[in-house]
């Protein structure tokens, strides 16, 4: 079976180019993402896998060659990323990468990853060496954090050092953090420290509950957030690297290099998982009807139940 293609931020976006300030980064939307396995090695609290990971079959190699001979056929998409749960686990994904990288086609091939088997040199060695020259790297905090939210003791470290492990590689780095309320007043510290290695543009997730409620209580306030995100445009000009919002309200009052981009990779997924993302509601706004904004995430059912609509901080964009 091939998996459902949808895009959340329902259009294609960019591909890989320059934003309004000139600054080189890429755009999401512009890649294809194919999960091929649901094993992990973390246990993490804020995983969007969880309520459906049984329901997700693993996708097994002739089914992975019809889905990368559809996309070069297409013509249309030249970036290529490679996920799951935790797609390092994935015994055959060198060989996955190999058989992509062979078309000489795609631009990039992206791994998504927590990043905790890159601090095996050889490992890391063997998908460069089989075609991956992007990695997509999630770190949720500073050490206790990060090793709390994975629930994985000495993670963080791993993490670390395999995001160390790429300096010298021609390869980009970026990374991910989900904001949620256990790390969200450690987000400027966090941001400081990835500022400093490889990475060239760092991502800031909102927190997507799956579900009509928080029942988990990790949904954190744009005003908390705003907060939260003081200073972190200072310290980023000094080394010119972007701090990107992932599903936040396009008119969140942050100044350049924070910046709110709504693009997400179409993703060849079940369908399941997206009936279980529908549930969270995105999308609500009080200023909907006088906004142009189109890719906007607006707020969730359950942040309005928690929050209320912040009236007073968004503002209907054009």
């Amino acid at each position: 079976m091939i998996p459902e293609t949808k895009d959340p931020g329902s259009r294609m976006g960019p591909e890989t180019g320059n934003d309004a300030t000139g600054r080189s980064r890429i755009g999401l939307a512009g890649y294809t993402v194919i999960p091929v396995w649901y094993g992990c090695n973390n246990d993490c609290v804020i995983c969007m896998l969880a309520p459906v990971k049984g329901q997700l079959p693993a996708v097994d190699f002739d089914l992975f060659k019809k889905l990368v001979i559809r996309i070069v056929s297409g013509g249309r998409c030249r970036h290529l990323i490679l996920s799951g749960a935790e797609v390092t686990t994935f015994p055959g994904l060198g060989r996955y990468v190999a058989f992509a990288a062979a078309f000489d086609y795609f631009e990039t091939i992206q791994v998504q990853t927590n990043g905790r088997k890159l601090c095996d040199a050889a490992y890391l060695r063997g998908l460069i060496d089989a075609g991956v020259n992007e990695f997509f790297i999630s770190i949720h905090g500073p050490r206790e954090v990060h090793d709390a939210i994975s629930r994985v003791p000495g993670s963080y470290d791993q993490t670390m050092q395999g995001i160390g492990n790429l300096r010298g590689y021609p390869v980009n780095l970026l990374t991910n953090t989900v904001l949620t309320r256990l790390n969200y007043g450690h987000v400027a510290a966090l941001i400081e420290e990835i500022a400093g290695t490889k990475a060239s543009e760092m991502h800031l997730w909102n927190f997507f509950p799956m579900e009509e409620g928080d029942s988990k209580d990790l949904i954190v306030s744009m005003k908390d957030l705003l907060a939260a995100l003081a200073g972190v445009p200072s310290l980023l000009r000094s080394v010119d690297k972007p701090l990107v919002l992932k599903g936040f309200p396009e008119c969140l009052p942050v100044s350049d290099p924070v910046l709110v981009d709504s693009d997400f990779p179409p993703t060849l997924i079940p369908d399941v998982f997206w009936k279980t993302l529908a549930r969270s509601g995105f999308g609500a706004c009080c200023h909907r009807d006088a906004c142009t904004a189109k890719r906007c995430w607006g707020l969730s059912r359950a942040y309005i139940a928690k929050y209320g609509d912040e009236r007073d901080i968004l503002s209907p964009v054009g």
